[in-house]
């Protein structure tokens, strides 16, 4: 076994340890507050009428976003269907609980292969439908931070800094074809395109993100009144505070790459942002409710995707992709 096998070898354990430790420590902190006086003395009750809605609205979100990748690969002459792709989109999510995520591209490179798609189209489209979507969650996130409670505020820097998410999606439509412009010369002038979704398909992209950012934030509230037993009223300060909330949260898991599905940091700063938000009407106990609300978040969630994707993968058989000649 050769030095850099052996680097790999270690330094993959020690990013799974890195992780466990993580994840651990997290789970230790959220266990403390679950189990705090001040949560204990409070009646909570389950109403399934307010967390199923929650759960039908990430389906829709992450539906949304896989509309976003099917029109990704039909941009680079992949003849998919909607159903098809939406399908190989939802079984790849369980990539993400592997550290690293990297699973996600490769579980659809595997569910697509023997189609005659490229692998590179589907990882450079696997790639571009994750960061527009992310990167439209940090800006909305970024936007709306002032109404989160914490005292924030925009400056010149803070700015400069939201200009900066804001033209994420452009970079990466200029990198693209300015790398393709460089390898081309290289690749000779009968190789196979590289792929380069336009601009016009990342910009609708990164609106339809959004559509499923305001998806999650109605989810995000409606998991609160399924376990508060006195709810604030959805006003639009209230819906800012959940959209920057959960923008924010989901964005640092999706940024956390060595946590199996940003377990932990999504429900840290979850915990932290809507603590501020139920400080008003939980008082002293705001903190460890806001920790019951993050960790109901993900049950939630976790329940209805693993559920809608082995229905899909079980009862739905499509017709498999083609790629025109």
């Amino acid at each position: 076994m050769n030095e850099s096998h052996w680097r790999r070898h270690w330094l993959r354990y020690a990013t799974l340890a890195v992780a466990i430790i993580i994840v651990g420590a997290v789970s230790w902190t959220f266990a403390g507050l679950l189990n705090s006086p001040a949560l204990q003395n409070r009646e909570f009750r389950l109403r399934y009428e307010y967390l199923v809605p929650a759960g039908l609205l990430y389906l829709a979100c992450h539906t949304l976003w896989g509309t976003f990748w099917v029109q990704l690969l039909r941009g680079q002459g992949v003849s998919i269907s909607w159903f098809a792709g939406v399908r190989i989109y939802f079984v790849s999510q369980f990539g993400k609980y592997v550290p690293g995520k990297a699973w996600v591209i490769l579980l659809r490179v595997a569910l697509l292969r023997g189609q005659g798609i490229p692998t590179s189209v589907i990882a450079v489209t696997g790639t571009y439908e994750a960061l527009t979507n992310m990167a439209a969650g940090a800006v909305l996130g970024i936007c709306f931070l002032p109404w989160a409670g914490l005292g924030f505020s925009f400056d010149s820097s803070q700015g400069f800094a939201l200009l900066g998410l804001c033209t994420v999606p452009v970079v990466l439509v200029v990198i693209n074809r300015m790398g393709r412009r460089v390898i081309r010369k290289y690749r000779g002038p009968d190789a196979r395109p590289l792929p380069a979704p336009t601009f016009g398909l990342i910009l609708r992209g990164f609106v339809q993100a959004m559509a499923g950012w305001a998806m999650l934030a109605l989810s995000l509230w409606l998991t609160v009144c399924g376990i508060v037993a006195e709810p604030a009223p959805l006003d639009a300060n209230l819906f800012f505070q959940d959209l920057s909330s959960v923008a924010i949260s989901y964005v640092t898991g999706f940024a956390a790459l060595i946590l199996p599905g940003g377990f932990g940091a999504r429900e840290e700063v979850l915990k932290t942002m809507l603590a501020s938000q139920l400080a008003m009407s939980e008082g002293i106990a705001s903190e460890p409710v806001a920790a019951l609300v993050a960790v109901t978040l993900r049950i939630v969630w976790t329940i209805f995707e693993v559920a809608f994707a082995l229905a899909l993968w079980k009862l739905a058989k499509p017709k498999p992709a083609q790629e025109p000649a």
